[in-house]
């Protein structure tokens, strides 16, 4: 296969284009239609792995899964608010989380395969100057706007609030664990996307189709997504997102970045 060395003239007037397009699409503040967010997401399982019985529990945001209120939703039986019990039950949570690093998995399954098999048809310097052209990060990770603003969250869980000390810690632990290991942000892959996409609609490189169509419907239906072997969990957009002009979060007087179960981020200068 010829790779392509070169862009025209009216190809590279198409790059601001894509660029604006994709991020726009990172900062969707679109309400999930939850039964197309099923859809994608069991593609995706059919596509990482054998797995066919898993559950999908959906979140107002991600502060809902920081504060431990997953752990009632995966357990509702359970008295999590038992310190005699408390022990045991971390473990068996513990175990659950540790069993398969599905974002490992969506890497390997979904994203590299797209890059490697888009990417050999380009000239390598050409692929990283798209890669240069095109690349952006989501005003949604910029500092790790989210995440740092969850730090602590548990701390207002009853589940928290009646743990021992050394439980305590434990319970800290475990949404460090999930966001780091487990996490899928769709406004993340953006900007991979608008690479591929602008080679694959533009340049006419040809996709594993069935990755390409599982990956643009994923990141179109659904929010923030924790994976795992058993069950996932997906997170609403945000309702609300005021940038500065630089593309990054900022207001003065109102939060800048706000979901539906009001969590909200409040960026000033």
């Amino acid at each position: 296969m010829q790779q392509i060395t070169e862009l025209t003239a009216q190809q590279k007037a198409l790059l601001t284009e894509y660029k604006i397009k994709w991020q726009l699409s990172a900062l969707s503040t679109e309400p999930i239609n939850k039964q197309k967010a099923i859809q994608s997401i069991e593609a995706v399982y059919n596509k990482i792995s054998q797995v066919k019985d898993f559950d999908i529990y959906f979140f107002d945001s991600p502060a809902a899964i920081a504060n431990l209120s997953f752990l009632n939703r995966l357990y509702p039986n359970e008295n999590w608010t038992n310190p005699k019990k408390l022990n045991n039950l971390i473990r068996r949570i513990k175990n659950e989380l540790n069993r398969d690093l599905f974002g490992i998995d969506f890497w390997e399954h979904i994203q590299s395969p797209l890059i490697e098999t888009v990417g050999r048809q380009l000239d390598i310097e050409l692929w990283q100057y798209l890669g240069k052209e095109l690349h952006f990060w989501s005003p949604l990770n910029v500092n790790n706007s989210i995440i740092a603003n969850l730090k602590d969250k548990e701390k207002s869980s009853p589940i928290w609030k009646s743990a021992k000390p050394n439980q305590k810690q434990q319970l800290e632990n475990l949404w460090s664990f999930i966001a780091h290991e487990s996490l899928i942000t769709t406004d993340g892959l953006c900007s991979m996307c608008c690479r591929l996409d602008f080679c694959i609609s533009e340049l006419q490189c040809i996709p594993e189709e069935d990755t390409w169509q599982i990956l643009t419907d994923f990141i179109s239906n659904c929010g923030w997504t924790f994976f795992y072997q058993d069950f996932c969990f997906s997170c609403e957009r945000p309702s609300k997102i005021i940038l500065d002009e630089n593309n990054r979060p900022l207001s003065q007087s109102e939060a800048a970045i706000q979901y539906l179960d009001s969590f909200s981020i409040f960026v000033e200068q």
